[in-house]
């Protein structure tokens, strides 16, 4: 008689995955809690404000959906990656926000995950998302028909890929890179990206030839949706760009700060000079789009191309009152860190990221053909839902001074403060505060301030400062992505085990 033996290992019993799922589920219990609190805080939102926002630049988007085509305005990879799609489904703006605050909630899953990877508690990963879960402008611009929460997504999606191993490998280095640049064709402030790819190739590279080889594959990745956009618009217009937004945008820059009397300007382009003296000078929206008196009047002018003037008339004030446009664009980066998200200085768009404008709100000649063509339904504000969201806004966000301290605390232990310097988050630390940071310098720089710019930096600024401070005060990560070799110890503050080949 012959016996069979199996020499499969044993199957674990089911007593054995029922425990290790309880285990897994009690490791990440703080972060499930807060992630069902932000799924329904987003009903409140949906159910409060129906069918969504339009708002801004959402009417000039959901135009584009009807008719494709590349806009001066604006680079428009919001329309043909989302928008589009989605209107094969349905061509609903309620459709479209629904798969916002999906996105919205895959973010904050991106970042708990990619702390969590780099060896942070299951509460200090819970609070690197809370800003996402929770802040009341975040929910605003998911249900709003705008291109800055798929943005988001898409840049910490690109840095989840290039972050979530210890050492980074040129397969995935093309694909963050590929994420990174496809960012940049929905809002051109992700032109930097190409930087912070560069810096993960570099820092988590390991060896310098794995470091040169995840350089150029992050360049690759980064170049493909970029130049394919680029070559589209070509083929439109004649020109190779993703907009021609940016003469007009740092035009607008200079409004604030600009003293024409001393500097010689072209008698054609002495219209752009803003008729209010310096320091009544309205927001620098109004100069760039709404004042009859500057831009119109050049596109009336035959011999010189308008952005061509808008650009020369930026540089030579720049260069002619450099300190004047340095104070400028500092002050400006320094008010995302007001204690509250109201208006300061010429600035005056603070309302439209606040739910309360938008309770009892009437169509206009701009959002109600947008509201008519696209679902057919006009906002309405349901209560006590609206009222509950408005005032939620008021009080339940990200306060400055408390982005100022995670962004401190990340650079900080970037530098190798303290207990930081084994920490062995210093490089993440600094790719993602650093992004974070010049995410927002970046509007302030070349075109203005604006509240709704500084949703990336909610996203990445407390995930540095997550692994920021929890390294300075003294809680080991676990391995060091700097030598991208494992180290025989664990962190005492987490059961979450990283290392190097992870």
């Amino acid at each position: 008689m012959s016996v069979a033996v199996d020499h499969r290992a044993p199957s674990p019993s089911r007593g054995s995955r029922s425990s290790t799922w309880r285990h897994r589920l009690a490791d990440h219990r703080p972060f499930l809690i807060a992630l069902a609190a932000g799924v329904l805080v987003r009903i409140v939102v949906t159910v409060g404000f129906t069918p969504a926002l339009i708002q801004s630049d959402g009417p000039a988007y959901l135009k584009l959906v009807d008719a494709t085509a590349p806009d001066p305005n604006r680079p428009i990879g919001y329309v043909i990656l989302l928008l589009k799609p989605l209107s094969w489904i349905s061509d609903h703006v309620a459709l479209y926000v629904a798969v916002q605050h999906l996105l919205g909630l895959a973010t904050a899953v991106l970042v708990y995950d990619l702390v969590r990877r780099w060896g942070a508690g299951r509460w200090w990963g819970m609070v690197a998302a809370l800003p996402v879960l929770f802040d009341s402008m975040q929910l605003l611009l998911e249900h709003s028909v705008l291109s800055d929460v798929f943005f988001c997504f898409l840049l910490v999606l690109g840095l989840w890929v290039l972050g979530r191993h210890r050492v980074l490998r040129p397969g995935l280095a093309v694909i963050g890179g590929l994420l990174l640049g496809t960012a940049v064709t929905v809002r051109l402030v992700g032109e930097p990206l190409l930087l912070t790819g560069l810096g993960f190739a570099f820092l988590l590279g390991g060896s310098w030839r794995n470091r040169a080889l995840t350089a150029v594959a992050v360049v690759i990745g980064f170049a493909v949706p970029v130049a394919a956009y680029a070559g589209w618009y070509h083929h439109e217009t004649g020109r190779y760009a993703l907009s021609d937004a940016s003469a007009r945008s740092l035009y607008m820059r200079t409004t604030t700060f600009v003293d024409c009397s001393p500097i010689d300007i072209p008698q054609y382009a002495e219209m752009l000079c803003p008729s209010d003296p310096l320091g009544h000078r309205r927001d620098p929206t109004y100069y760039a789009w709404h004042d009859l008196t500057t831009i119109p009047p050049l596109y009336r002018q035959t011999g010189h191309l308008p952005n061509e003037v808008m650009r020369n008339f930026a540089v030579t004030a720049i260069r002619t009152q450099p300190w004047e446009y340095a104070r400028v664009v500092a002050r400006d980066f320094l008010l995302n860190f007001d204690v509250a998200r109201v208006d300061r200085l010429e600035f005056d768009t603070a309302y439209k990221w606040r739910f309360t404008h938008y309770v009892g709100l009437h169509p206009t000649t701009w959002t109600g053909p947008a509201f008519a063509a696209h679902g057919g339904q006009q906002l309405h504000a349901r209560q006590p839902w609206a009222d509950v969201m408005a005032g939620y806004g008021w009080g339940i966000y990200l306060p400055g001074p408390v982005l100022l301290i995670g962004l401190v605390g990340g650079l900080l232990a970037a530098l190798g403060v303290g207990r930081a310097r084994g920490s062995g988050v210093r490089s993440l630390t600094f790719l993602l505060s650093a992004t974070g940071a010049g995410l927002l310098l970046v509007p302030a720089a070349t075109a203005e301030f604006v509240w709704r710019y500084q949703l990336p930096a909610l996203s990445l600024i407390p995930a540095g400062a997550v692994l920021g401070w929890s390294a300075l005060l003294g809680h080991r990560a676990g391995p060091s992505p700097e030598d991208g070799e494992p180290r025989n110890s664990r962190s005492k503050s987490t059961n979450l085990t990283t290392n190097a080949s992870r």
